[in-house]
Parts: C-alpha cells; sequence; structure tokens
C-alpha cells in the first residue's frame, strides 16, 4: 500500500512547509499503477508514474503513524481517500478505511467502482460517502476518453443510490467536447436520483494525450456553475438555451455567487485542484474568497 496526502493537507497537519488553506477536508491518495488509460489524467497506464493527481502535488506519506496521530487530533471534519485502480486496490482501501474509520471522523472515498457489490463492502466497512466519477457526460465522448460504457456505470450509480440515498458523489469536467445540453441532462438526472455532483474545468495536463486541448471559458464555466446550482433547487426552468448551449438565465437568487463555491461532498473545498492560486479560480475554495473577489468571467 502507498498511501500519499495532498501537500496542502500535509501543511495543515504540520508534516510539511508550506501554506496553509483554509480546509475542512482532509485529502488521501492510495497510488499505484492505474489499470485504465483517461485521456485526461496523470495515471493513465499510457502516461507513467506521477506524484500529481490533476495539478496537485501528492508526497508519500512518509510515517503512517505519526500522520494519521495528527489527523486524529486535527479539526479536520471529514477525510477524502482517492484510489487509483491499481491491482488489487480493493483490498488496500478496505483495509486503509478501517484504519481511518477509528480517526471517528467523516470518510469519503472516490473510487472507480463497477460493480454494486464493492460498493456496499465499502458503506459496511464505515464510508461515509462514495463518489464514483462519472467525468465525461457524453456516450460517445466517454468512450474516447474515459473508456468503458457509460450506461452500465449510470446504472451501477443509480443502484447504489437508490439503496443509499444522499450518500453517491459524481464528478463532471467541463470541456472535454460535451455539449451544455449534454451536462444539463445529466445533472438533472443526477438531482433526480439524489446524487451530488462535483463540477470540475478541464485542464491540459503535460504528457497526456490532451495536454494540448483547450480550457474551457470561465465564462461557459460560469454559466454551468449556474445551471448546476439551480437544477439542484428545481429551478431549471430558469435556465436559457440557444441550441444545445446555455444563453443565460431568466432569474437568479439573490445568492447565486454560492454557485461558483467547490461542489461535490459536505465540506470539499479541494484548493486550486483545477486553477492556479494566481487565478482565475474556476472553483471558489472558501467564503471569504468569493465575498472579496470579482467571479463572473
Amino acid at each position: 500500500m502507498k498511501l500519499r496526502s495532498s501537500a496542502g493537507t500535509l501543511y495543515k497537519l504540520g508534516l510539511r512547509k508550506g501554506p496553509s488553506e483554509p480546509m475542512k477536508t482532509a485529502y488521501l491518495m492510495l497510488d499505484g499503477v492505474c489499470q485504465f488509460n483517461c485521456s485526461y489524467c496523470t495515471h493513465a497506464s499510457t502516461v507513467g508514474r506521477s506524484p500529481f493527481l490533476s495539478r496537485v502535488l501528492w508526497p508519500e506519506v512518509e510515517d503512517p503513524s505519526v500522520f494519521f496521530e495528527r489527523l486524529s487530533c486535527s479539526d479536520f471534519e471529514r477525510m477524502c481517500v482517492q484510489v487509483v485502480s491499481y491491482k488489487g486496490f480493493e483490498t488496500d482501501l478496505l483495509e486503509l478505511v478501517e484504519q481511518l474509520r477509528d480517526l471517528r471522523k467523516a470518510i469519503s472515498v472516490s473510487v472507480r467502482v463497477t460493480d454494486v457489490e464493492f460498493g456496499e463492502k465499502l458503506f459496511e466497512s464505515g464510508v461515509d460517502r462514495i463518489g464514483i466519477a462519472i467525468d465525461v457526460a457524453n456516450e460517445e465522448l466517454f468512450r474516447k476518453y474515459r473508456g468503458g460504457n457509460l450506461r452500465e456505470l449510470k446504472r451501477v450509480i443509480q443502484q447504489l443510490a437508490k439503496n443509499h440515498p444522499g450518500r453517491i458523489t459524481t464528478h463532471l469536467i467541463v470541456g472535454l467536447g460535451e455539449s451544455d445540453r449534454d451536462l444539463f441532462e445529466t445533472l438533472l438526472w443526477l438531482r433526480d436520483i439524489c446524487v451530488e455532483t462535483a463540477l470540475f474545468a478541464f485542464i491540459p495536463l503535460k504528457a497526456t494525450p490532451l495536454e494540448n486541448h483547450p480550457r474551457p471559458s470561465l465564462e461557459r464555466y460560469r454559466k454551468v456553475q449556474l445551471a448546476r446550482f439551480l437544477i439542484y433547487r428545481g429551478l431549471e426552468n430558469s435556465i436559457e438555451f440557444e441550441n444545445d448551449s446555455i444563453r443565460g438565465f431568466r432569474t437568479l437568487p439573490d445568492d447565486f455567487n454560492r454557485a461558483f463555491l467547490t461542489s461535490g461532498c459536505p465540506d470539499c473545498t479541494r484548493p486550486y485542484y483545477n486553477e492556479n492560486p494566481s487565478g482565475p479560480l474556476y472553483n471558489v475554495h472558501s467564503e471569504e474568497m468569493l465575498n472579496s473577489m470579482e467571479v463572473i468571467g
């Protein structure tokens, strides 16, 4: 088992020198050689080994006993385990969850679940929430960039969501060639089956097949964030389309700017996961930053 932790988590725990961001979630990663080959991922099987996931540095945890002790005494409220799909990760993950359970903090796991049975094992082991990434909201592009069958993945997500209402999260990446309509329809479906959605903006990463693929414009990403925000409030009729693109919004609630905060599991912030600290911030990771900046692109 190779355990890593995000640099930001180690900064906050005092195990590495660096700036400490406001974070209620500690981020861990089980690392290894991934069996899959997602075109946008630094851990794809054809890319090679990397201490990064997206643009976040994940140093290896040097002394797990000290790490768990610091984590236990910290004010983190949730622990999120990112799992690379290497051979045997299932056994390692269940073992790690057993260790984390003793810390008496909520546990989220972001993992490639391909069958309902493994998801059930995770819940039985003490996991609070499971993140099962869709990433690509278009069937053809899903096969091209992620691999596999989107309909089968959605079947697994829907069954686990039915068995465990409100305890499943998924990820959607904006900017892989999907239309706003693709995202809109996927978000409606996820809302209706009580699955929370974490939005990411595509970021081109070196050595990946999509390293030269363009980023989505900030304007488009803000529109998708607002659409997600409205859909989960039952206000999807406020969204106006022109063909398959979001044109605008008939009305917005007074607190619409909250749409630009990082979405996902409770207390998730993912500081600078898909943007540079110098900006622009696609996902705003704190209330303070939201209140002090201009977020409309």
